[in-house]
């Protein structure tokens, strides 16, 4: 009867005991890391995301080129846009021949439909605390280059950390590392 009343409490307790780290692992990524889940809204983030694509963002302190995430849309609250960002407060910007130019300096970027079929010959200053955005499908695509804006740090919601659906592209998604050929 003894050993029978021992296992029950030891199910009970391992039970228990998972619950509780389930619970602390979701306080972790909802509260503290804020993560939230969207649905990639248009084809201008082909061909890295597509529209059927569901994500999972987090935050974080601060972010760099390269990383893809999602902001808030000002003109539409509760609206969001997926984008790249392609340069960080002090940088400077231009598109020139179809390629990207970060400080003056040419910027390979693999991940991008197509070359881009416009030009910013005047390169654009981010301001301290902004980032200037670009979808990968970069001619289908409403972005940073349109109105030469450069949006707040402030209306990032978090970093696309994780594609969920569809299956058969579940796992995470990665930044990559957007540095000119000078490698700054």
């Amino acid at each position: 009867m003894r050993e029978g009343m021992r296992k029950v409490f030891l199910g009970k307790t391992a039970g228990n005991i998972a619950i509780l780290i389930f619970a602390l692992a979701g306080v972790y990524f909802f509260a503290y890391r804020e993560a939230r889940f969207f649905r990639i809204p248009s084809s201008s983030m082909e061909p890295t995301l597509f529209p059927v694509d569901m994500i999972v963002t987090m935050a974080d302190d601060s972010y760099r080129r390269g990383d893809i995430v999602v902001l808030r849309e000002t003109s539409n609250p509760g609206d969001y846009f997926v984008k790249r960002i392609v340069a960080v407060g002090g940088d400077r910007v231009a598109v020139y021949r179809g390629a990207l130019q970060l400080n003056g300096e040419y910027a390979s970027e693999p991940y991008i439909a197509e070359p881009m079929a416009y030009e910013i010959t005047k390169p654009v200053l981010v301001p301290e605390g902004t980032v200037f955005v670009l979808g990968d499908n970069r001619n289908n695509s409403f972005d940073s280059h349109d109105a030469l804006e450069c949006f707040s740090v402030d209306m990032i919601v978090g970093r696309v950390r994780f594609l969920y659906y569809p299956y058969d592209r579940l796992g995470p998604v990665s930044s990559y590392p957007l540095t000119n050929r000078l490698g700054q």
